[in-house]
């Protein structure tokens, strides 16, 4: 199956993790892809890996506004338009509530939230122009209750509304933006970072998959594939959970 034969896919987040698969995945569909991630050895190490697939390269954090607005203006440059952006690139912390920590707040959002509101206002112009697709990773904290994830689920229930206000917005224009939520999927994210001090181990069952699985990135990689590609061409403003049934 080649969806992306000749399609040019902005990435962020695609060092490790779900953003890795998801350059693997859609490189295996023939996908030219543009990268982004603040980890230079494993952007390296993904240029490596996929060589001619890869078209650009940027070690950027998506964060830095200024930044941004210059990669999409080197890419609108050099190639006009593009077909599909993905926004992988998120943190994630662990604390009660009561104890976060204001720069953990700060960060967590501007990363995750005000981050993805960057990639999506620069790359704008050149997807109108492909009539493309938007797809965000939320997560399944943006639609139901995960404890000690305070700044972490604000930012994700953004991106959630965020992205419908976009497919509201434009697809009457031809672009279809739609989020995916994943929840229980083996990351370096999810399963090394801590838990705080004292928690409550009767909330871990909000966080847990119902068959006690957690599943590869690769399982998202798929759904994101799709949501990407012109199969979900009627497909527009939805939040697709790849959560095992966690919140079913």
């Amino acid at each position: 199956m080649k969806r992306f034969n000749e399609k040019l896919v902005v990435l962020s987040g695609a060092a490790a993790g779900i953003g890795y698969s998801t350059a693997l995945r859609l490189a295996d569909e023939g996908a030219n892809l543009i990268v982004i991630d603040y980890d230079a050895n494993g952007i390296k190490a993904l240029k490596k890996k996929l060589n001619s697939s890869i078209f650009e390269t940027y070690v950027h954090d998506i964060a830095d506004e200024e930044g941004t607005k210059k990669i999409f203006e080197e890419i609108c440059d050099k190639y006009v338009s593009i077909d599909a952006l993905i926004n992988v690139a998120g943190i994630l912390g662990f604390d009660h509530s009561k104890d976060v920590k204001m720069q953990d707040w700060k960060k967590i959002i501007d990363t995750n939230l005000t981050g993805t509101f960057f990639m999506c206002r620069y790359a704008l112009p050149m997807l109108l122009i492909s009539k493309g697709n938007i797809v965000n990773v939320s997560s399944t904290a943006a639609l139901g209750s995960h404890a000690w994830t305070a700044a972490y689920s604000a930012s994700k229930g953004g991106i959630s509304a965020f992205s419908k206000t976009l497919a509201v917005e434009y697809g009457v224009l031809g672009l279809n933006v739609n989020c995916i939520c994943p929840a229980s999927i083996k990351t370096k994210m999810s399963t090394e970072t801590p838990l705080p001090d004292g928690f409550d181990k009767r909330l871990l069952k909000k966080i847990m998959p119902v068959d006690g699985v957690n599943r590869s990135p690769d399982d998202v990689a798929s759904a994101i594939a799709f949501l990407a590609s012109e199969d979900a061409v009627h497909i527009n403003g939805i939040n697709l959970r790849v959560d095992g049934g966690l919140l079913s």
